[in-house]
């Protein structure tokens, strides 16, 4: 039974690939030059140049492109232009408004205020002494008595209408 092992285990190694260790094999590694597998090079005579290999870029491949890719491109460059122009005109027009309605409520605050001193300038030009005085001895006014007093219950409207006259 031994040897159907050993034959087992010898075909199996013929067929699978396995590198013990940390470091798999470079299936495509150069030979070293001084390592006595490697073939012997040609060596170059003393008034030769040397040649030098040129090797192709690895991982590096351009695709010419089509004339719609370059139009798509440009029309995408174009419009990204036109959207960027344009946010920056609403960002100033933006900047505009703001500085603009600054300045308004500042005048309206101005104005407010000139309208508070003119106010209080005609109040104290009134003399409430004086109108007393016309109102009572010259047109005959009075303060009213408690009995001619009316209340009107408000309904919820702003003014109240009068159908008749007002008893004396």
């Amino acid at each position: 039974m031994q040897s159907v092992k050993t034959d087992k285990r010898r075909s199996s190694k013929r067929q699978a690939v396995y590198v013990e260790g940390s470091a798999a094999r470079n299936l495509y590694a150069l030979p070293d030059e001084g390592s006595p597998k490697s073939p012997q090079k040609h060596k170059r005579k003393p008034n030769q140049p040397a040649r030098t290999a040129v090797r192709p870029r690895q991982g590096v491949t351009t695709l010419p492109l089509s004339g719609a890719s370059v139009l798509v491109l440009t029309v995408a460059a174009v419009f990204t232009l036109i959207m960027c122009v344009q946010y920056v005109q609403l960002q100033s027009e933006i900047t505009y408004r703001l500085k603009n309605i600054n300045r308004l409520e500042t005048e309206l605050n101005e104005l407010v205020l000139q309208n508070n001193e003119t106010d209080n300038r005609i109040n104290s030009f009134i003399d409430l002494d004086y109108i007393y005085r016309v109102a009572t001895q010259e047109l005959g006014m009075r303060y009213a008595n408690k009995n001619q007093i009316y209340k009107y219950n408000n309904s919820g409207a702003e003014y109240i209408r009068q159908y008749k006259e007002i008893p004396e």
